[in-house]
């Protein structure tokens, strides 16, 4: 059977991206050599760099293309048609298990792509914050949030949840979940 045209070349580059997140989560940056991703992805060390000019493009290209996955994870749930707060638990999941996917790597990573990755990660990161304020807004439609809650404001707190879970993470996001349904008020 013949591959469809770039079909190979898809698949190498993912594999080059997916040997670079192996080896940074078990030996971090510093651990990062293109000859060990080469063997890794099974391709020569030259196949690396006709697909990223250096070690901070592959880098770039990682951060670009392990997050853009995760925000179409999320544009699915979002839209989903259920109800807000199970939607809303479904985007919590897939974030807490992003966030355990990269275990602290992501701004590490982005760092070392570029000298100042901050306007790079504000605009990755607006994405994120639109389908949130998306989906707040949904959640007002059909009553389950309060109107004079600002959605893009209440897409910044649902946000920042869940970056640094201290329990475990079943029991972070059902108490999570509590305080999101009842609020904190008496």
């Amino acid at each position: 059977m013949v591959s469809p045209p770039g079909a190979l070349s898809k698949d190498k580059k993912r594999a080059i991206l997916e040997a670079t997140l192996e080896i940074l989560r078990e030996m971090g940056l510093s651990g990062l050599k293109m000859e060990e991703v080469a063997r890794r992805a099974e391709v020569g060390k030259g196949t690396i760099y006709l697909y990223f000019r250096d070690k901070k493009d592959l880098l770039k290209n990682l951060v670009e293309e392990r997050t853009w996955a995760f925000y179409r994870e999320v544009e699915e749930v979002v839209r989903q048609k259920a109800p807000f707060f199970v939607r809303l638990e479904g985007l919590l999941k897939k974030r807490l298990a992003w966030i355990a996917e990269w275990r602290g790597l992501w701004a590490a990573v982005a760092r070392e792509a570029m000298e100042d990755p901050t306007p790079w990660l504000k605009g990755l990161h607006q994405h994120y914050l639109d389908l949130l304020e998306e989906l707040v807004r949904s959640g007002q439609e059909e009553g389950a949030v309060r109107p004079e809650l600002s959605p893009r404001a209440t897409a910044h707190v649902i946000a920042a949840l869940g970056c640094t879970p201290q329990l475990e993470v079943e029991a972070y996001l059902e108490h999570l979940m509590e305080v999101l349904r009842k609020g904190v008020a008496p």
